[in-house]
């Protein structure tokens, strides 16, 4: 066997088989590494971009939560000086109301009293009319007490 034949013929199978790599395999390998590449780079930018975005997210959400607070601030404080207005509109509605009730009442009571001072004096008419009759009943002689009387009367009628 010769030894120079045999490495010829084995660095020509290897020179094909570099040649047959060179233009049939390496391009497709080239190309899908080279594929790969871009698709991990894109992963990368969209991954960039992503974060860029949570955080103009998480930025925006802090701002309408601050807004939000705010918003529910002022109608926290709209609710309660409406709900002191509305007390202090019931207070005076009550104290009105007090007012007027007392006002009625202290007219009811001086009607009461007219009315009892009215029947006080008729009762006392009618008492002092009864003694008399009693008295001119008793005495025999109605000339003796007749000016009395009258001016008892009229004494009375004022």
């Amino acid at each position: 066997m010769n030894l120079n034949a045999t490495l010829l013929g084995q660095m020509i199978a290897f020179g094909l088989f570099v040649w047959f790599c060179w233009k049939f395999v390496w391009p497709p390998l080239l190309a899908a590494m080279e594929e790969r590449a871009q698709k991990i780079e894109q992963g990368l930018k969209d991954s960039e971009e992503s974060a860029k975005k949570i955080l103009e997210a998480e930025e925006e959400s802090k701002k309408m939560l601050t807004k939000a607070k705010n918003e529910a601030k002022k109608i926290m404080d709209n609710a309660k000086s409406q709900s002191e207005k509305m007390v202090e509109e019931a207070k005076t509605k009550a104290s009105d109301e007090k007012e007027r009730i007392v006002g009625s009442a202290q007219s009811e009571i001086e009607k009461e009293v007219v009315n009892a001072k009215k029947n006080l004096e008729k009762d006392f008419a009618t008492s002092v009319m009864a003694a008399v009759k009693k008295i001119v009943a008793k005495e025999v002689s109605l000339s003796n007490h007749q000016d009395t009387v009258d001016k008892s009367l009229d004494d009375f009628r004022k």
